[in-house]
């Protein structure tokens, strides 16, 4: 997703701190390569030995090492996205709807992951497993490690959330959604990038990505922005 918005805040403290700590976490998985802190910090599934409770903290900060434009994605929505709603919402709010956001994204995409697992388990008795890993090719080998194995990292499930109440308070600024060369409603952009995403990951289109995890977090944050909303009474803004 290629956004771009107009409005940039310079004053917004959560912001800067949380692109500063990822930049310089992002900088000690190289510098202290020898410790392997994505394996460490990165979230595991929760059948998988490896998994801690504290990892669906920490996986937030965790960027692949491979693919430099991971973390520059994530930190641009932030910075797009991130300013102006903390200025309209304060640090704290702010803050808990980050976490929350990324919480709750990891968690939708552990379940979707954990889905797949349960109906291929209960679809084909041990005899038919064994044949199947035993004629499985290298392609779907590497899927379903994928699916068991490799751990989730990366701040997008918490971005998402930030992205997605954006959306509440301000549904009708325009962004730019590639391949659309025309802007979007900042709502509507995100109602066809989840769609997007479902349809992506349900045949497999781009593996490697969370899907859920973009998809679950862009709701926790519009729930909870629309909580904080009404709680406190916030009109919503339309640009």
């Amino acid at each position: 997703m290629n956004l771009y918005i107009s409005n940039f805040h310079f004053g917004s403290d959560a912001v800067k701190h949380l692109i500063s700590i990822n930049i310089l976490v992002y900088a000690a998985t190289f510098v202290f390569a020898q410790y392997k802190l994505e394996n460490v910090f990165s979230l595991y599934h929760i059948m998988d030995d490896r998994f801690e409770v504290y990892q669906l903290l920490t996986h937030m900060f965790i960027h692949s090492k491979r693919f430099f434009l991971h973390i520059v994605f994530n930190m641009l929505a932030l910075f797009m996205f991130g300013g102006l709603l903390e200025n309209l919402l304060g640090m704290k709010r702010f803050l808990m709807i980050y976490f929350l956001s990324g919480i709750s994204a990891a968690v939708l995409q552990l379940i979707f992951n954990t889905s797949i697992l349960y109906s291929l388990v209960h679809s084909l008795d041990m005899n038919q497993v064994q044949m199947m890993l035993n004629n499985v090719n290298e392609d779907n080998g590497l899927q379903l490690y994928s699916i068991v194995y490799s751990p989730m990292m990366g701040a997008s499930g918490a971005v998402s959330g930030i992205v997605g109440a954006f959306a509440r308070f301000f549904p009708k600024h325009k962004i730019f959604l590639l391949p659309f060369p025309f802007p979007l409603a900042v709502r509507q952009a995100l109602i066809i990038f989840i769609l997007g995403s479902i349809i992506s990951s349900l045949l497999d289109l781009s593996p490697g990505i969370a899907h859920f995890a973009h998809i679950g977090g862009i709701l926790s944050g519009y729930i909870i922005g629309s909580y904080v909303a009404k709680k406190d009474n916030i009109e919503i803004h339309n640009d």
